[in-house]
């Protein structure tokens, strides 16, 4: 039985050998079964980010930024900020170490993945689920971030960071089909960040050591690449021990890979951290430095991180352009002079400012404060320093204007005589202790004394001497209160004569201000200039709209008649003083404005400042650094700075030409002798005789000068006598005008007028045979500014022709 019951269980077929033959192809099955249902899963979950990550057009992918357009006040771009200071270049100038150092601490299988690590990015996913952050992104995926800005989408949406690098992963797939690994290594390091406001690999190595990238060390490569991943943190200006310990982090990394010996990573660890800051400048002038500054304190430091903005600024793009050419001629030409000394050294880019000349122009409407031109310098990129905003020099002569207007405020007129003889200059210290005080303010290789002459000439001609003795007279505090008073600081001024002839240091804005309150009638200029209009964001919505005051009237400085007074002065300066020629450049004529050049004793510095009815501009020229070295012997501002002015002018003068300046109500026309600064008779005239004719003319020496009314009432010429026809017998005073004997001029005949022999010799011989039958005219001056430019008209007094005596000898 029991051999039965074995052989029918050996019949009974076996069921176990069949699962072990099947099992595998049944664990395949399931896992395909669950496998397809995990891809249907993952495809629908992912379907989103995939179906995103192929909106993204990739032929922008090399847009770094879009810049913000800065437009005038008429809507014309004059320029563009880029808020991420940047230097875009090609691969091919990135030396291997660097492509080595990034790869070992970004993506060591760069070169052969398709775009996606998937071990990285797996053990990243996982960390960053358990709560440990982790990176893992490839550079390619990296690039995808930052070139889209997949961070900040994120933050929109309210993703996480799985979200995002479903995003990132796909987008990266997407880059790798289309462009090489060289194409993306050449957007990923112009665009990647390095801390410290650098954007791109070489903005960084400029900025951190100093050298283009294919100059870059070992060590100095492992430096930069272990920014990428703190750029802050590690950065060697802020934190140079943890900058080092990435440093060393990567060398390891690449000595692990085999992409550098263990001789090379003892040496490039032993090396110190040596830094030698050149950074690119993010401005292309200092003009836009002044508009991004604005833009800051209004906005925010971030405020056009994104860009795409309309700034509208109150530059009157054309001024600007001019402004900017005829200083950079200007300079050139001042630097062609023979006698110029301070010839470049070396390489120009590597000048200090102090050893190149400079110069600056600042125009503004004086009644809004908007700036019309701002040229702070002459070559941005090289000497970044803004002369308007940061300078400091001696005004030389520039300064003047404000001692007569002091003057004038105590109670002076532009007729008082002032004596314009040779000054020891003990008694001012200008350029030495010893000899003579110069008169550099003429503006001439020969000038000259004249004597006794009146304020009016001493302004309008510059004389050095003449003015120091009117500031002793009314007293130097005066002039320092009313220079302050002006607008201008005198930080460190003495109660010492030199702050007359202007040794004290003050900016062109301040001066520029200064002069304002000349056209201003005696008020001040807005203390805040403006730049921006308004901002508009990339939808045209405005973020900022410039607030005008109710009220733009500036506070009293001096009396309007006072600056009445200076502006015809300096008017006079133009025509026919130390300025003349100015107005031989000008588009706008007749110029009803006003204007004076500076220039100082050692010949450092050179200023124009002027004005019309609108606006004010001003022009310097010099070396930042001073020194006592002048740009060239004789270097005067009608040749450096007025040009400068001219053009400027020019530019703005269809926008901004004006009527002339109003004279104030309470000014008075008064005719005065220039010669002796009394009331004009019509006895004041010169006379001179023609040499070759034997014809004596007359010149009149009078002209109507303006006086604050009841400044008015003074004594009539004492030099020049008679009595006018329309005087009254007495003068309101009572008493009798001041008449010295009658200056008696000759009349000289021209043909013999006796008959027979002159034993007495009672005519002049030789006698000058002429025709003086024509006709000669006398031009009536009427005011100082109608007197100004006499031209080629003769004025003479004709003297009829005597009649022959005949005698009779019957």
């Amino acid at each position: 039985m029991a051999v039965d019951q074995d052989k029918n269980q050996r019949r009974k077929p076996s069921r176990r050998p069949f699962l072990k033959r099947k099992w595998p192809w049944v664990l395949l099955l399931l896992c395909c079964v669950a496998g397809g249902i995990a891809w249907q899963e993952a495809e629908r979950r992912t379907r989103e980010y995939r179906l995103r990550a192929q909106s993204y057009d990739l032929e922008r992918i090399n847009d770094l930024e879009i810049p913000s357009l800065i437009l005038d006040r008429n809507g014309r771009e004059i320029g563009r900020i880029f808020v991420q200071n940047r230097s875009v270049i090609p691969v091919s100038q990135v030396p291997r170490r660097f492509i080595d150092a990034l790869r070992a601490g970004e993506d060591s299988r760069f070169f052969s993945h398709g775009g996606v690590d998937l071990f990285g990015t797996l053990r990243a996913l996982t960390l960053t689920a358990r709560g440990s952050a982790q990176g893992g992104s490839t550079i390619t995926q990296q690039l995808a971030r930052n070139a889209y800005e997949l961070k900040q989408e994120a933050v929109r949406r309210g993703e996480g960071v799985i979200s995002r690098k479903l995003v990132e992963m796909f987008l990266a797939i997407r880059i790798e089909r289309r462009y090489t690994k060289e194409q993306i290594l050449e957007f990923y390091l112009n665009r990647i960040y390095f801390g410290s406001g650098f954007y791109g690999i070489r903005s960084a190595s400029l900025g951190y050591f100093g050298k283009e990238p294919a100059d870059l060390t070992l060590g100095e490569c492992a430096s930069l690449v272990t920014l990428i991943k703190n750029p802050t943190g590690r950065s060697p200006l802020n934190n140079p021990t943890a900058n080092r310990q990435g440093r060393d982090y990567v060398l390891q990394r690449m000595r692990d890979e085999g992409w550098i010996s263990a001789a090379e990573l003892r040496e490039a660890r032993a090396m110190p951290l040596t830094l030698d800051p050149r950074p690119l400048r993010r401005g292309t002038s200092h003009l836009y430095e002044r508009v991004s500054d604005a833009i800051d304190r209004l906005l925010g430091e971030d405020a056009l991180a994104s860009g795409g903005y309309r700034i509208h600024t109150t530059i009157l793009a054309e001024a600007q352009a001019a402004a900017d050419e005829a200083l950079r001629k200007s300079l050139a030409a001042a630097e062609a002079h023979p006698e110029f000394r301070r010839k470049p050294a070396g390489d120009p880019a590597d000048q200090a400012a102090a050893d190149r000349l400079q110069g600056a122009c600042l125009m503004i409407d004086h009644e809004s404060g908007d700036v019309l031109a701002h040229v702070g310098g002459r070559d941005y990129a090289r000497v970044p320093y803004d002369f308007i905003e940061l300078g400091l020099r001696p005004s030389g002569t520039a300064f003047l204007p404000f001692v007569h207007a002091a003057a004038l405020e105590s109670g002076l007129t532009p007729v008082t005589m002032l004596d314009d003889e040779p000054m020891d200059n003990r008694a001012v210290m200008v350029g030495g202790r010893e000899g003579i005080l110069g008169e550099w303010g003429m503006e001439t290789g020969t000038p000259v004394y004249e004597g006794r002459i009146t304020a009016r000439h001493a302004l309008e001609q510059s004389k050095i001497a003449a003015t120091v003795r009117l500031s002793d007279r009314i007293g130097l505090q005066r002039v320092v209160d009313t220079a302050r008073a002006f607008g201008l600081p005198l930080r460190d001024a003495e109660l010492l004569p030199r702050l007359v002839t202007g040794f004290d240091q003050i900016s062109l804005k301040d001066a520029v201000r200064a002069y304002a309150v000349f056209p201003l009638g005696g008020r001040a200029a807005p203390r805040d200039l403006v730049y921006l209009e308004r901002i508009e964001d990339a939808s045209g919505r405005v973020l900022h709209r410039r607030k005008r005051a109710a009220s733009p009237q500036g506070k009293a400085v001096v009396q309007p008649a006072t600056a009445w007074q200076v502006h015809s002065m300096m008017a006079g300066s133009l025509y026919r003083g130390s300025s003349k020629g100015a107005l031989d450049g000008l588009v706008e004529q007749p110029f009803h404005g006003a204007g004076k050049g500076g220039s100082t004793h050692d010949f450092t510095d050179c200023w124009f400042i002027g004005y019309n009815r609108r606006i004010t501009c001003g022009v310097w020229t010099g070396f930042l650094g001073g020194g006592s070295e002048p740009i060239y012997p004789g270097a005067f501002s009608r040749d450096l700075a007025m040009p400068v002015w001219q053009a400027a002018m020019n530019a703005a003068a269809p926008s901004f030409g004006g009527d002339p300046v109003e004279m104030p109500r309470d000014v008075v026309e008064v005719p005065v002798c220039t010669v002796s600064g009394g009331r004009a008779t019509d006895f004041c005239q010169t006379y001179a005789e023609d040499p070759s004719t034997g014809i004596v003319r007359s010149r009149p020496t009078s002209l109507r000068e303006y006086f604050r009314r009841g400044t008015e009432r003074f004594s009539f010429c004492s030099v020049h006598g008679g009595i006018p026809p329309d005087l009254p017998p007495t003068v309101a005073n009572g008493s009798m005008p001041n008449l010295p004997a009658l200056d008696a001029v000759p009349v000289r005949p021209k043909a013999p007028v006796l008959i027979g022999a002159d034993p007495y010799h009672s005519e002049i011989a030789p006698l000058a045979a002429a025709d003086d039958s024509r006709p000669t005219v006398m031009r009536q001056r009427t005011n100082v500014l109608d007197s100004l430019d006499l031209g080629d008209v003769e004025e003479s007094l004709p003297l009829p022709k005597p009649q022959r005596l005949v005698i009779d000898d019957e």
